[in-house]
């Protein structure tokens, strides 16, 4: 098996060239620009027939492009990928525990392009906006940045009109629409640099979790954020709202989302220009190695 480094030189504030591995054989990778990491490993499955180990030094950015790297050489059998988590956020390994072991999870496919965590619409995409202005700086953390970036957002115009057509695990097809403030496409659980956001999303269910949440006054925001960082809005025993969040959240586990009526998307922590997406679950699409 060959094993090979990509080292995102700009994640974390530099960090993710400190990362040393004792393997002799090892294949060091430095990037040099965006989709680099994903040309360079789409590059690596083509030169070796065999097996492949990338370990992915840096952030869910970089995490995104090795798996589409993958993906785009159709070689989703035979490489794998690995994360030294180096980046400002680290929200997919935080689905994992400290397991070392292989895991065979989903992927979330979006027009002819794929996500390993999470798509965000609305509300999010302007946070992460304004997170980027904050998380450069030495000393501000992923997680206090996007906090910092939820304050930014919320002097300004809440809430965007959208249709949203929902395909859900029965094959229901339902249409949203409305004003909404946010509604995240997840197949972990975790954004924003630790955001509990879709407590009930697994890497492995052959689904993706969908929250649609109604735009709401600024007031109403600050009573539920506490909640939708940690999770609790909703009880994952029984899997159903908090009687207070019922009329403004819908949860639904889904096979299809399509979304018009947007001006971005955030894949994976980085955004993208878009006024419409069809976002699908792809069922056990790729390797991840703990």
């Amino acid at each position: 098996m060959k094993i090979i480094q990509i080292i995102n030189p700009k994640a974390g504030h530099g960090h993710a060239e400190d990362v040393k591995l004792s393997k002799e054989e090892i294949i060091r990778y430095t990037t040099t620009g965006v989709r680099d990491a994903e040309n360079a490993v789409k590059n690596f499955c083509g030169e070796y027939d065999g097996e492949l180990h990338f370990i992915v030094c840096g952030g869910d950015g970089t995490i995104n492009e090795v798996v589409n790297g993958i993906m785009s050489a159709n070689a989703s059998d035979r490489a794998y990928f690995s994360v030294a988590p180096t980046g400002s956020g680290n929200d997919f390994v935080k689905n994992f525990k400290n397991e070392k072991k292989k895991n065979r999870i989903d992927l979330i496919k979006y027009n002819d392009r794929y996500a390993v965590n999470m798509i965000n619409i609305g509300f999010d995409c302007s946070v992460v906006e304004k997170t980027a202005l904050y998380k450069n700086k030495k000393l501000i953390s992923g997680s206090t940045a996007y906090i910092m970036g939820v304050g930014n957002v919320l002097l300004h115009k809440m809430g965007h009109a959208m249709t949203l057509t929902v395909t859900d695990e029965n094959d229901v097809v339902t249409e949203y629409n409305g004003e909404f403030l946010l509604c995240p496409v997840a197949n972990g659980s975790f954004c924003g640099g630790g955001f509990n956001a879709l407590p009930l999303a697994e890497l492995d269910d052959g689904l993706l979790d969908l929250l649609i949440v109604s735009n709401i006054s600024r007031a109403k925001f600050l009573s539920l954020v506490g909640e939708y960082r940690s999770g609790t809005y909703i009880d994952k025993a029984t899997k159903k709202i908090k009687p207070k969040f019922a009329e403004i959240l819908k949860y639904i586990k889904c096979k299809k989302v399509s979304v018009s009526g947007i001006r971005s998307i955030c894949i994976d922590g980085e955004l993208e220009d878009v006024e419409s997406v069809d976002i699908e679950v792809v069922p056990d699409a790729i390797t991840y190695i703990g």
